[in-house]
């Protein structure tokens, strides 16, 4: 164990959680020098140059939590918040300022000592950025919103189109819509491409930093929208790690990075669904898609517990249908955006190539697909006004390097 004793700033107002942090820091496989300050302190002073990571309490006296993380974020010190995970416009904000990783409360000592380790590793670029000297502003990290159908047939990929098309319209660095899977691609039908390159085009020579290799593998779409298509083959399968440095690399030159997760891609599911800030399960309510998403529910709990899954009812009016009550109480989950049901405008939609937030902007479907959208804005964002949708992790890595 290394003899280095690291410090850290504590920004809480309850002595009760400056006992709980400093004993389990105490008893951490690292040494830690652990300074406390409150809220009101922190309004007075300047902001420490010699520290590395800071901890900040969600219940402050003198400060909201994320302005608090904002302020240390932009003097280059990674953020860790300890927040309620059941208090999703909290999660949104501070993740928003800039929180390297989140801790949810109540905590076990492991797992602080665990995401202190991580954000002082990943926030380390930035104190190097900072020792620098002042350069140029890094762009904020895109939004990952990922979206699974459990069940074939739910309809997730015509939803995922449509909302990468919404996400377009109102983003200033753009929006890219990925295709996890193998074979078949469903979003070249559904927008109308003829690209010549791949996901698998990746596989032989993938840089991160190769902006022109990965602009050449995006299938540019009228609306503006850029799309990745999976392999061609089924024996062409993209490794996990490739993957996922893809998704980071996508998510430092784009505002959002909608990924449609192909139902038989399951190893990458639970990849990316622990990359994504926002995790939408989609269904529809039958007792077969019920089925199916139940078992991927109880998965995710058992394998991804950080991960909080949104639920996501396509075709929430169809007749005949399982109630969104029951849907709810069977899950255990809260169903964030109910999509109605207009399979005639759907057919017609993926038989011309035309999503229908283009076609028909003004359609009840059209209006709920910006809906969700709309949570998910740079106007929300900055405003931190609403709520962001699915924000799934609780702890969460820095800004990717």
């Amino acid at each position: 164990m290394s003899s280095t004793t690291v410090s850290l700033l504590l920004v809480a107002d309850s002595a009760e959680t400056c006992e709980r942090i400093a004993s389990a820091l105490l008893s951490a496989p690292a040494l830690y020098r652990v300074e406390r300050v409150t809220s009101a302190e922190l309004n007075r002073r300047e902001v420490p140059r010699d520290i590395r990571l800071a901890l900040v309490d969600q219940d402050l006296e003198a400060a909201r939590q994320a302005q608090v993380v904002e302020r240390l974020a932009s003097a280059g010190i990674a953020v860790v918040a300890l927040v309620d995970p059941s208090d999703v416009k909290a999660l949104q904000e501070v993740v928003l300022a800039g929180a390297a990783a989140l801790v949810a409360k109540p905590f076990v000592d492991t797992q602080l000592w665990d995401t202190v380790g991580q954000a002082l590793a990943t926030g380390l670029e930035a104190v190097v950025q900072r020792a620098a000297g002042p350069g140029p502003r890094r762009r904020q990290k895109g939004l990952l919103i990922a979206l699974y159908g459990p069940k074939g047939g739910s309809g997730t990929s015509v939803i995922a189109a449509n909302l990468a098309v919404a996400l377009q319209q109102r983003s200033q660095r753009g929006a890219v819509l990925v295709e996890a899977g193998e074979g078949a691609s469903s979003q070249a039908v559904l927008l109308n491409l003829r690209a010549e390159h791949t996901m698998g085009d990746l596989l032989a020579q993938f840089d991160p930093e190769d902006d022109e290799l990965l602009n050449a593998v995006l299938a540019p779409h009228h609306s503006g929208l850029r799309v990745l298509l999976p392999p061609p083959s089924q024996s062409l399968r993209v490794p996990l790690d490739i993957l996922e440095e893809l998704l980071k690399a996508l998510q430092r030159r784009f505002d959002f990075v909608v990924v449609d997760v192909q139902a038989e891609a399951k190893a990458s599911c639970l990849t990316i669904m622990r990359q994504a800030h926002g995790a939408l399960v989609v269904m529809v309510p039958e007792m077969t898609s019920l089925h199916y998403s139940k078992l991927f529910v109880e998965t995710i709990e058992k394998t991804l517990p950080e991960v909080a899954l949104n639920l996501i009812l396509n075709r929430a009016t169809m007749e005949g249908g399982v109630p969104a009550e029951a849907i709810r109480k069977h899950l255990k989950l809260r169903i964030a955006h109910e999509i109605p049901d207009d399979q005639a405008l759907v057919t017609a939609s993926v038989n011309k190539g035309v999503p229908f937030v283009i076609s028909h902007p003004r359609s009840s479907l059209a209006r709920a697909i910006q809906k969700l959208a709309a949570e998910l804005s740079p106007e929300t964002r900055q405003s931190n006004d609403g709520r962001l949708l699915g924000l799934g992790r609780l702890v969460r890595q820095a800004a990717a390097r």
